[in-house]
């Protein structure tokens, strides 16, 4: 009886050891990255509208699309497609179209519809500064 209540004390132990996740980082960042996912636009869509407000579309698979108005007509929008990689507070978007650009910078959060992109204080990065809006 002794073996068998020690055996399940053992069980139970281990269990609770390897359901510890160990990916404490990796969780804040999902969180950041989520949060992240969607369109944000270059100026307050509810001050400007959306007729010619540039925007970058972040999405789960790592991609961003940059689309900005055309000059023409309202809505016509061309657009470049690249990656994005957000390490903590640092994002990094990479448009490999023509020539690749990198630009690198640190992500504050004002609430769940604003977000500031500043830069990083590294003088070798381009940064895409600005207040954005989520729609």
């Amino acid at each position: 009886m002794k073996r068998i209540l020690l055996f399940c004390i053992m069980l139970m132990s281990s269990a609770l050891l390897f359901n510890c996740s160990n990916d404490d980082d990796s969780s804040i960042e999902n969180t950041s990255t989520r949060k992240l996912i969607g369109k944000w636009y270059f100026e307050d869509p509810k001050v400007v509208g959306y007729t010619t407000n540039n925007s970058f579309t972040f999405s789960k698979d790592k991609t961003v699309v940059y689309s900005y108005w055309s000059g023409g007509k309202a809505n016509e929008f061309d657009s470049e497609k690249g990656t994005y990689e957000l390490k903590g507070d640092v994002l990094t978007m990479t448009f490999p179209k023509g020539v690749s650009l990198t630009y690198v910078q640190k992500v504050t959060y004002i609430n769940d519809k604003k977000i500031e992109f500043t830069s990083t204080g590294n003088s070798n990065e381009q940064v895409y500064e600005g207040t954005y809006y989520k729609e």
